[in-house]
């Protein structure tokens, strides 16, 4: 696992999290998250450009609609169908944050419309580069980045 494409995952979903969401992660250096029983919402987003590789972020299920009340500044009840668009677009941004940081600034990735690709409790699955969990007020968020730069493509 490349260690500095996890501290940039966690940075991003860090920052995401807690300027758009106002949802503060637990310091890095606290106890590691605990596994959840809860279930989860997992989020992918693919993309392509100066590499090619996917974002999924996970979730728990009860975070959907706090996550979505705080990014459009709701205070009731929003429809499902709002609730899980806004943690598409949760995680089109942490995508949006993570690249840059593990690509360099001038990469150019054009990022596929963000999906639900489950609603259960999987694992992520697949190898992947980068992996983080971030223990928040609200439960756990999980990620894993997987990248394959253009250079890398053609040195296998």
């Amino acid at each position: 696992m490349n260690e500095a494409w996890v501290l940039a995952l966690d940075r991003a979903i860090r920052d995401v999290f807690e300027n758009l969401c106002f949802m503060m992660p637990a310091p890095r250096s606290s106890a590691p998250p605990e596994p959840g029983q809860a279930s989860r919402v997992v989020l992918a987003v693919d993309f392509r450009g100066a590499g090619r590789g996917s974002l999924h972020l996970v979730l728990p299920e009860s975070m959907i609609a706090a996550v979505a009340s705080a990014m459009l500044g709701e205070d009731g009840l929003l429809e499902l169908s709002e609730q899980y668009d806004a943690a598409c677009e949760l995680a089109n941004i942490v995508c949006g944050n993570v690249l840059p940081l593990v690509a360099g600034q001038r990469a150019v990735f054009d990022l596929s419309s963000p999906r639900v690709i489950a609603t259960m409790d999987p694992g992520l699955g697949g190898p992947s580069d980068a992996t983080v969990a971030v223990r928040l007020d609200e439960g756990t968020v999980s990620a894993s980045l997987s990248l394959r730069l253009e250079e890398q493509q053609g040195a296998a």
